[in-house]
């Protein structure tokens, strides 16, 4: 879930942002208005606005993308069989596996070479995509989402904030910005005390960033009674929100904690508003899908289905149809806010963030997290793995005070919660590693479970 943040921040954030916004200005301040309007939008208007733009996208792919014309030849499909979304909706998926095949042949022929700018994913499902965005205008298009979600926290792009991220520098500060960047690689107990400072010193308005970085963050301010004033909002992306951490960031922080959801492809970006905690998909940015493992929308409240993802601002590298391995609450409801977006009730992570147990069965590990802290409070950080069904790892960092009891305690929760579904086993580390993008993965999934889902 990486999301559009990672690159609002980026090594050449400052001075090349401020250059680039004002240099491609225009795209900026027509998507920004545009969505000011668009966001009261009816459902009627909301469906019209989608159907158009899934019928020019359509249209494009097949003049203009190579791959599409391939595609589109060899199923016998022409644009003009397209006549409603049940047509749409049976047009072949794209997965990362064809985009890594097909890199070149999803390339649009008609924008010139200097348009486009090449970019990677992380590589968090064990697929690292490499594919092309439109280079400076992608940016600025971004910026004005960016601003909208901000607004929904009533903060704006340029008010001091904190970000925590994956950075190879422990801080720095961005003056154009007024951002202080701080690195979930370095939380350190030395370091955090210099984050504190540091953050005291700016009085940001909101803090973004990666929830367990956050999560790490408060706690240590907690133990050692230290506050933070005037913070209007907490934002997290790029990782699930657990119920537990939203409830102890709000309780400590005083202030309400917002998610986005989206990623470097483009194709879907989601918030949370000012009324709630369910994720608010951005219509205007492109056509979001939630299927079963045979492929079949779901239409079930509280049914889990994957994210697949059309994208409005993608026709250099069009994404249609993209299974994107994210996985989402499908519901009915309304919001209070009085948007009438399409909601997810949450992200629930990707495929690997579920455990197989004993009996094969598919368990998502949602909120187990929250078991261990409740079990041990001598538990500095845990990362569980699964290299088996059945079978759960405990890495656990513990402080001077843990011992057998502690052991015990997290055993005894977590069989009254899962019963014999599991063998537990504990291995103690010094640190738990971040990943690639100094991310905090709670689940270490080996076995290949993606096929489920496929």
């Amino acid at each position: 879930m990486q999301h559009l943040w990672k690159s609002f921040f980026n090594e050449e954030s400052g001075l090349g942002t401020a250059l680039t916004t004002l240099f491609y200005r225009t795209p900026y301040k027509k998507t920004y208005y545009f969505l000011q309007q668009s966001q009261w939008w009816t459902n009627e208007q909301i469906k019209k606005y989608q159907w158009q733009q899934l019928e020019k996208l359509v249209n494009h792919a097949y003049e203009h993308v190579p791959y599409y014309q391939n595609l589109f030849e060899t199923r016998g499909i022409v644009p003009n069989d397209i006549k409603s979304l049940s047509d749409f909706q049976h047009l072949p998926f794209l997965t990362k596996e064809l985009i890594q095949e097909h890199e070149k042949e999803l390339k649009a022929t008609n924008y010139p070479l200097s348009a486009f700018e090449e970019t990677i994913t992380g590589g968090s499902t064990g697929f690292p995509l490499r594919f092309y965005i439109e280079k400076g205008v992608w940016f600025a298009t971004h910026l004005a989402y960016i601003r909208t979600l901000l607004e929904r926290a009533n903060c704006h792009v340029m008010d001091p904030s904190v970000q925590i991220t994956g950075r190879m520098k422990p801080w720095e500060y961005r003056p154009f910005l007024r951002t202080l960047v701080l690195s979930s690689f370095h939380m350190t107990e030395k370091n955090l005390a210099v984050y504190v400072k540091k953050i005291s010193r700016l009085t940001p308005r909101y803090i973004i960033g990666y929830p367990s970085a956050i999560t790490l963050l408060a706690s240590y301010m907690k133990n050692n009674a230290l506050e933070l004033n005037r913070l209007q909002a907490v934002v997290c992306y790029g990782e699930t929100i657990y119920d537990w951490q939203r409830e102890f960031l709000e309780a400590f922080f005083h202030c309400r904690v917002h998610g986005h959801y989206g990623h470097r492809e483009q194709c879907v970006l989601a918030g949370t508003c000012e009324k709630s905690n369910m994720y608010h998909l951005f219509p205007e940015y492109g056509f979001t899908e939630l299927i079963d493992k045979n492929g079949v929308p779901v239409t079930q409240e509280n049914e889990i289905g994957e994210i697949v993802a059309t994208g409005f601002h993608t026709s250099i590298f069009p994404f249609i149809r993209y299974r994107t391995g994210d996985l989402a609450v499908f519901t009915t409801q309304h919001c209070e806010c009085g948007r009438h977006y399409q909601l997810v009730k949450n992200i629930e992570g990707r495929v690997q963030d579920f455990v197989v147990s004993k009996t094969h069965r598919l368990i998502p590990f949602m909120g187990v997290h929250h078991l261990v802290a409740h079990s041990s409070p001598n538990v500095k950080e845990c990362q569980l793995s699964q290299e088996q069904e059945g079978e759960i790892m405990f890495h656990i960092v513990k402080n001077e005070r843990f011992s057998d009891d502690d052991v015990r305690r997290i055993t005894t929760n977590f069989q009254k919660r899962f019963g014999n579904e599991f063998t537990v086993t504990f291995q103690y580390v010094d640190r738990i590693p971040r990943t690639s993008r100094g991310k905090y993965q709670f689940l270490i999934q080996k076995l290949p479970l993606h096929h489920i889902f496929e």
